[in-house]
């Protein structure tokens, strides 16, 4: 792993403006240029697993957007654990509106829930960039839940997956640094994160490469 080389490959491409001019741009658009932009990542990820040296590609938007809104629908799978956590935890807080008897339960069913949905968002920090890779490499809907898979590659190297985890973190204080520059400063720092934390994700996936 080069941590370091995730904040630096973008301005090591010569072509790097022109490369990311109309990812950047379409990533404007609400809804579509996300999942654009978001199929334009998972390419840069698989590009980084096979150690191209200029790993940062050219906008391909039929084939970006198509593959965004792939994982998009992986993601879905992984939210529906916490759909059905929040309606359980809305069940007793509705009833409390005609028995206040039922108070104590439902703060209760809150704490649990709570709790429960704390646990799953830990969670997801560890295995959805690891889910996230393995679809950008094998690129089918059944990749993004191969969990044998997932657990073996963090049983090989759990540091690696820790930094990329590091990375989310630091992720989330560059993009809103783009204020100062209004609107656009907060697309350009927001893009910049996303790409360093996809870099760090195809790094990872390498560095913890199943064994035979």
């Amino acid at each position: 792993m080069n941590f370091g080389k995730a904040f630096t490959f973008i301005f090591e491409d010569e072509q790097w403006f022109d490369k990311l001019l109309a990812p950047v741009l379409i990533s404007i658009i609400p809804i579509i240029g996300t999942l654009a932009f978001i199929g334009y990542t998972l390419r840069l990820i698989k590009n980084v697993v096979q150690n191209e040296p200029n790993p940062l590609p050219r906008m391909e938007f039929g084939e970006d957007l198509g593959r965004g809104f792939r994982f998009f629908l992986i993601g879905l799978v992984y939210m529906i654990p916490v759909f059905l956590v929040l309606v359980v935890m809305l069940i007793p807080m509705s009833a409390l509106n005609n028995n206040e008897a039922v108070g104590l339960f439902g703060v209760i069913v809150m704490i649990i829930g709570g709790l429960l949905l704390l646990a799953y968002s830990l969670f997801l920090a560890i295995f959805e960039p690891i889910a996230m890779a393995n679809f950008a490499v094998k690129d089918t809907f059944a990749s993004g839940f191969e969990w044998g898979n997932f657990f073996k590659r963090l049983g090989n190297n759990f540091p690696a997956w820790l930094i990329v985890l590091a990375g989310v973190i630091i992720a989330g204080f560059i993009s809103p640094l783009g204020s100062i520059l209004l609107v656009i400063g907060v697309v350009l720092t927001s893009a910049y994160s996303q790409l360093m934390v996809a870099h760090l994700t195809g790094q990872a996936y390498a560095a913890s490469e199943t064994k035979q």
